[in-house]
């Protein structure tokens, strides 16, 4: 979303920093969620977040799909919460640690985060994607014995900011690919382990705390009429 004060942002950061004029800009982060909040931190992903244990197959039920993922990109298993108590607010980067076991040294988890209203509506929230030869994180390839030995996946989604009302719920489709990717080089036949070695951990902020803010809108019938426009 365009915010209507970014050119006045950047001149004042200019006229400091470049011409040695004017008052010293503030240094945090201004962030706006999926709904359009917008909230001051002093640094990103925030600190003192409290983190949401989500196992698969107790907090996130099997709903769809078995636990094996086929590297066809459209074959695996889905996961879905009980409908929440309570608002939630997501933020950071949520991770998704997830015991496997694969037919070969090889194969490639997608995993697509979604909140979901009661009447079945999703819409995307975040994804991750892992080539599981690097598992461990960083850029040293791994190896394993297939079939036979499980490894830990340790995921991590990009970056996202999301508000999630009461009653809707959250939503894990796991495949061997997703929108924007191609198969991996190395697919392979993925079989998920449920239980408590398998977790989404999300990281949840309490907006009581935040500074929450709204940013100048324009006003002139120039601006109301380009975003009030239909097509």
């Amino acid at each position: 979303m365009t915010r209507f004060d970014w050119m006045q942002d950047l001149l004042e950061w200019f006229d400091y920093y470049l011409l040695d004029k004017g008052e010293k800009p503030g240094l945090w982060v201004e962030i706006q969620t999926n709904q359009g909040q917008w909230r001051l931190e002093d640094r990103y992903p925030p600190e003192g977040m409290t983190t949401l244990a989500l196992d698969l197959g107790g907090g996130l039920m099997n709903v769809a799909g078995t636990t094996t993922i086929l590297p066809n990109g459209a074959t695996g298993p889905v996961y879905e919460t009980e409908p929440l108590e309570e608002d939630i607010w997501i933020a950071g980067l949520p991770r998704l640690h997830i015991d496997v076991t694969t037919a070969t040294v090889g194969g490639q988890i997608y995993a697509l985060l979604e909140d979901c209203n009661e009447n079945g509506s999703c819409i995307h929230i975040g994804h991750a994607i892992m080539d599981l030869r690097y598992h461990e994180g960083g850029t040293e390839e791994q190896t394993w014995l297939p079939l036979i030995e499980t490894i830990n996946a340790k995921m991590e989604f990009f970056s996202l900011d999301a508000q999630i009302s009461a009653g809707h719920t959250i939503k894990l489709s796991l495949a061997s690919t997703g929108e924007d990717y191609l198969p991996a080089s190395t697919s392979s036949v993925v079989t998920i382990q449920e239980g408590a070695g398998s977790n989404l951990l999300l990281d949840l902020i309490d907006p009581s705390e935040k500074i929450l803010f709204d940013p100048p809108k324009c006003t002139h019938t120039a601006c109301t009429d380009w975003t009030n426009q239909t097509i």
